[in-house]
């Protein structure tokens, strides 16, 4: 089942891929589960988000290019799959507010040392980007997923 999606879209398989992993390292770091790795656990959430956010604009970027220069209006191609065109376009608006948050966030640290409550709410504040990011990118690769499987075609 998983094979022909890995076949077809090896990007949207290992996004997929990642971001369980990701999100499943992060939720038994935030429940303790995971020994003596719970504020990795909560870093990897940002981290990981910020960094499929930025391959998600990259993505978008270079989709764009394509159907530019593609034969046929664009209205067409999204004609054709509007769902996944509406998710799609969730993901690139949550991967725009993430990058835009994190880096905002960041921006916005003052100089010198900061207390520990400050430091554990801004993880909070990234950690929220982040998971943004992290699960519009699920949707949108559980979308094509199904939309390439038996059942979605």
């Amino acid at each position: 089942m998983f094979r022909p999606f890995l076949a077809a879209r090896p990007l949207q398989a290992s996004k997929l891929a990642v971001v369980a992993g990701v999100l499943v390292f992060g939720t038994l770091g935030f429940v303790r589960v995971v020994p003596g790795q719970q504020f990795t656990a909560l870093l990897a959430v940002p981290f990981a988000g910020f960094a499929l956010a930025v391959v998600v604009l990259g993505e978008t970027i270079v989709a764009a290019a394509r159907a530019v220069g593609a034969d046929g209006p664009v209205t067409q191609r999204i004609a054709a799959r509007p769902i996944y065109a509406v998710v799609r376009a969730v993901e690139t608006v949550a991967a725009l507010v993430a990058v835009g948050g994190i880096v905002g966030t960041v921006a916005m640290v003052p100089d010198g040392p900061m207390a520990g409550p400050g430091a554990i709410g801004l993880l909070f504040i990234v950690g929220g980007f982040g998971l943004l990011a992290l699960v519009a990118s699920l949707v949108r690769t559980v979308t094509e997923w199904y939309s390439l499987s038996d059942t979605g075609r």
